[in-house]
């Protein structure tokens, strides 16, 4: 983690930056005092968390905020103010700020605060990568609610059902199934929301010019650490002509693995 302390108070800087330092010995952790050095650390190409002083001599915590947020629109800002009001405070929040904190009690509450700030953004940065990883997949991915709603859905399946990007969340998944498939699809759905992983199975899909499209597809559990089962992920391989006419008449393996469930860490 990339830490920027915004500081020219010497001593307040010098007691902030020994608790930072004290509390993530693993983080990078910088410091500008003046105009000149705040540009030049702008020119970086990362910093996760901003702590600033919202009265500088130079400068206000607003016009900070507002050179951070351009440069680094998901950094996390925290602001240290002992005369900011809360019209400021109203206003600067607006512009994306994450915390304030009141001088000088806030000092004993900044470290639990950054703390709260990185894990936030390492969240931030973890789900960005899966969606990366999920998007980079051949394979088109979809998840569905207990509803059976279409919570999100990957670059492959828009491209395989034909839909634009978003068009198909919030929409019931029976949208993607032939009428004589749903009653099939929907008592898989509910074996894995109870924790099943459905293993890969022939069937067919509808894309949204009504075209049917054979698919092999898995159906798995979806958790959040040890939190209940909210969505079941969907994953389709379209399959060749041959293959297509095969699963059409072939017989569905009904047997019952394990009952485990996919846990998405956040960590």
């Amino acid at each position: 983690m990339h830490l920027l302390l915004v500081e020219d108070n010497p001593t307040d800087r010098m007691v902030i930056q020994a608790r930072l330092r004290r509390a993530f010995p693993s983080a990078q952790i910088v410091a500008a005092d003046d105009p000149n050095g705040l540009s030049e650390h702008l020119k970086h190409d990362r910093c996760d968390i901003v702590i600033t002083d919202y009265w500088l001599g130079w400068s206000d915590g607003l016009s900070i905020l507002q050179r951070v947020r351009d440069r680094w629109p998901r950094s996390r800002v925290i602001m240290l103010t002992g005369n900011g009001g809360e019209e400021v405070m109203a206003d600067a929040f607006k512009h994306g700020l994450y915390h304030y904190l009141l001088k000088p009690d806030g000092f004993d509450e900044l470290v639990a605060v950054t703390a709260a700030a990185i894990e936030s953004k390492r969240r931030e940065d973890f789900n960005e990568l899966m969606a990366l990883i999920v998007n980079s997949l051949p394979d088109a991915v979809y998840s569905v609610d207990t509803s059976g709603r279409i919570t999100a859905i990957n670059v492959a399946a828009r491209r395989m059902y034909g839909y634009a990007d978003l068009e198909l969340v919030g929409l019931t998944n029976e949208i993607l199934m032939p009428a004589g498939r749903r009653d099939e699809i929907r008592r898989m759905h509910a074996r894995a929301l109870g924790g099943e992983i459905v293993p890969r199975f022939m069937t067919l899909q509808v894309r949204s010019d009504g075209t049917e499209i054979a698919v092999s597809m898995t159906i798995l559990p979806m958790r959040h650490g040890d939190g209940p089962i909210s969505n079941v992920a969907f994953i389709a391989t379209a399959i060749g002509k041959q293959t297509r006419e095969a699963s059409v008449a072939s017989t569905r393996d009904e047997s019952h693995p394990p009952r485990h469930a996919l846990a998405l860490s956040t960590r």
